[in-house]
């Protein structure tokens, strides 16, 4: 678990600590459980964005103590389990793999089906059917029984199905067919309604009450010789699981997962983007592949395990769950302000938090942040959105620098694109684009990237807004509810927030999604709006009566994120979107947008956040390889975490925290009010420096400190000899005398 560095004799021999790089050169070591290699302070991060350069300035308790804790220093320092929307906390702990999920029906349940069927299914079909599972296959001979089930409705053919399948264990195959009566067309083959008995259970299509037009037939048929029945036999068509990663993006890992699998990244489906730099568990869905095939598919990944197989009949959406449990570490903590620190996390856990949207949100260079190429887009600038997008910046991955360079230099768009792999990054679709149509023509290569990635530019700049808004709000009013402030009409408006809020994925771990399903539908240009729409009736302003009835709380309020479809609020702040929009040369009404790929409606966000389960506890420690938090996978594979050392023993100290979010709420801007300091990568690695150098300097006194005894002792041990000598030297003149 990394070299012991107490503060106990120190090894001679091994050398000092090496810390000309240790940040960028360390490496998390999770036990049986591969690693990842951080490079977080290389050059490139000189220009990183900053918090007050997106509008993130003020605290909800300024007055409370704040404290240094690095956060994230190993990817074992933050740890992510989704809460599904029934409200369980997702964790791994099930590594068994169904092989028939389609549980047998009891014998005596068999029998009431077929008194039940008899009407449609009497005793002379049943003895055709078993003459077709005992008869030879014969190539030759139409080998088949078919049953009139229109009167049938569809649980009672999935009853059928059943019977078939677990009377006759593979030797009879069954399928519902669907044929049309009307006007059906000359030499009509039947269609395949379903082809198992689990469809049947869970098609979203088929009334119960079968039209008049239409029949059904059940066909059963004999298996060809060497196959028996392989079709899908799990209760529902899509399969969910559990993924739990390590220092991956989510998206990453659904495209691996959608490549191995034959299918498209959009069909490989989650409810959230969670972070990269942590271990984290969350939920997949995948239609109709096996758990044992998506198991083989996801081997190829490192550092993800996969389990807690399940079956349902719909697909996992984006927003599909509550929020998120977070178990972090915060290293470096200063043993002796406990004290304060436990003030500061009273005052969270009362007052709650800011709801900024946090730095992830506006990519990662200070001179091309995203909302920037939002702004381009909203004001149909598409040659400043492509040129942004492409902009050489410091910021960059080392192999993007030079295509970047050259293509503005030299605006050859096919050569640059060449020399990008694969088509995952959003730089690589705009340059094919500008290939494919021509290097003036902005609009349309821009529509080569998925609608989904796109708008994540201007989702930037609406969350600067709110941002700059909230932080406003705060600064000149405080703590305050104001008459204005908006509200949901009604107190749960969960499920309206979930539908509206625009998609949070940050823009550097989504860059390979491309389902643009979940994303809100834009009003048409020339649509008018007779009334006012529902959405905008959602909220209401409060009064002063409101106010002084104690009923609302500030964390009720909402802020809108700006849009042509939104309420603002009745006061001072709603002028003030209207200012930050003319900033830039736009207005509400223009972000109706004449291309309707741009349009924002706006959305709602809570301005104040809290967690009312937040828990923490102090954790001693000695290396900054120990690791002080198990993982889902270490709990279950009761893999030991680094020992706790004696707090005499110890040499750091670390805060360790666990609390829930809802979705789309930030835990780096809990832990920004919590330590009253910046949370960019920048700030984190600079103070996890300064704190490894006063280490350095604190070691390098104990080493100064014990070689001074040694010398000290060194010189009395010579006294004492000398003394003994001259004693000696004494007692034999003595006895020469």
């Amino acid at each position: 678990m990394g070299k012991d560095r107490g503060r106990g004799r120190r090894n001679h021999h091994s050398g000092p600590y090496n810390k000309s790089n240790w940040r960028g050169q360390k490496r998390d070591r999770p036990q049986n459980n591969g690693g990842g290699q951080r490079n977080r302070s290389t050059p490139q991060q000189k220009s990183t964005l900053r918090e007050n350069q997106v509008g993130i300035t003020e605290f909800t308790n300024p007055d409370a103590p704040g404290f240094t804790g690095i956060l994230k220093s190993r990817f074992s320092d933050f740890h992510v389990n989704e809460i599904d929307s029934s409200g369980k906390v997702l964790e791994l702990n099930d590594l068994s793999v169904p092989k028939v999920a389609i549980v047998a029906v009891a014998e005596k349940e068999l029998d009431n089906w077929r008194e039940e069927l008899k009407a449609v299914i009497g005793p002379d079909v049943w003895q055709d059917i078993a003459n077709l599972a005992e008869a030879k296959n014969d190539p030759k001979l139409d080998q088949k029984v078919e049953i009139d089930v229109t009167t049938l409705d569809k649980e009672q053919r999935t009853q059928v199905h059943q019977l078939i399948k677990q009377l006759y264990k593979g030797k009879l195959l069954s399928t519902t067919l669907g044929q049309q009566q009307v006007k059906p067309k000359p030499q009509e083959e039947p269609s395949v309604e379903e082809n198992d008995p689990a469809k049947d259970e869970t098609s979203a299509q088929e009334d119960p009450q079968v039209p008049a037009e239409e029949k059904k037939t059940i066909r059963i048929i004999k298996p060809k010789p060497g196959r028996g029945d392989n079709r899908w036999s799990f209760p529902a068509d899509y399969v969910t699981f559990l993924v739990h990663k390590t220092n991956l993006v989510t998206s990453d890992v659904a495209s691996t997962l959608a490549s191995r699998l034959n299918m498209r990244p959009s069909q490989v489906n989650y409810c959230g983007i969670k972070d990269k730099r942590a271990k984290t568990t969350q939920n997949f869905s995948i239609k109709r592949r096996t758990p044992e095939s998506i198991l083989n598919a996801a081997r190829c990944l490192r550092n993800v395990q996969i389990g807690n197989f399940g079956f349902q009949s719909n697909t996992l959406k984006l927003g599909d769950l509550q929020g998120n449990r977070f178990r972090i570490a915060l290293r470096h903590i200063a043993k002796e302000k406990r004290g304060e620190i436990e003030l500061a996390l009273e005052s969270l856990r009362d007052r709650g938090f800011i709801n900024y949207y946090g730095l992830q949100r506006f990519g990662n260079s200070a001179s091309v942040p995203t909302y920037e190429v939002g702004v381009a887009l909203l004001k149909s600038d598409y040659k400043l959105a492509c040129e942004l997008i492409l902009k050489p910046r410091d910021s960059d991955v080392e192999f993007m620098r030079p295509i970047r360079e050259e293509w503005w230099k030299n605006r050859d768009s096919v050569a640059a694109a060449a020399k990008i792999y694969g088509d995952k990054f959003i730089e690589k679709k705009l340059l094919d684009g500008l290939a494919r149509f021509g290097e003036s023509d902005y609009s349309s290569a821009l529509r080569q990237i998925p609608r989904n990635m796109l708008m994540l530019y201007p989702h930037a700049y609406q969350s600067l807004i709110f941002n700059r808004i909230a932080s406003r709000r705060i600064k000149e009013f405080g703590l305050k509810l104001i008459p204005g402030d908006l509200v949901y009409v009604e107190q749960d408006q969960s499920e309206v927030a979930a539908e509206q809020e625009q998609p949070t994925e940050d823009l550097e771990e989504k860059k390979e999604e491309e389902n643009t399903e979940d994303l809100p539908e834009p009003v048409e240009e020339d649509e008018t709006i007779e009334e006012e729409s529902v959405f905008k009736r959602k909220v209401r302003p409060l009064t002063a009566e409101d106010i002084a009835s104690g009923k609302y709380k500030l964390s009720d309020v909402v802020l809108p994120l700006p849009g042509h479809d939104i309420t603002y609020p009745s006061n001072e702040c709603g002028a003030w979107y209207e200012e930050l929009l003319a900033e830039v040369g736009l207005s509400s009404d223009q972000l109706k947008h004449k291309e309707k790929t741009y349009a924002l409606a706006g959305a709602y966000r809570k301005m104040i956040i809290s967690s009312s389960d937040l828990k923490w506890n102090f954790r001693f420690y000695n290396t900054p390889e120990d690791t002080l938090i198990a993982s889902d996978w270490e709990l279950l594979k009761n893999i030991p975490i680094t020992p706790e050392p004696a707090e005499a023993e110890a040499k750091f100290l670390a805060l360790l925290l666990e609390f829930s979010l809802p979705t789309a709420a930030y835990a780096t801007m809990f832990l920004r009010e919590l330590l009253k300091q910046d949370t960019s990568s920048a700030s984190q690695t600079q103070l996890e420096k300064e704190a490894m150098s006063r280490e350095e300097v604190e070691e390098k006194l104990v080493v100064a400190e014990e070689e001074e005894a040694m010398e000290v002792g060194k010189e009395a041990a010579e006294e004492e000899v000398q003394e003994a000598k001259e004693e000696v030297e004494v007692v034999q003149e003595v006895q020469a005398n």
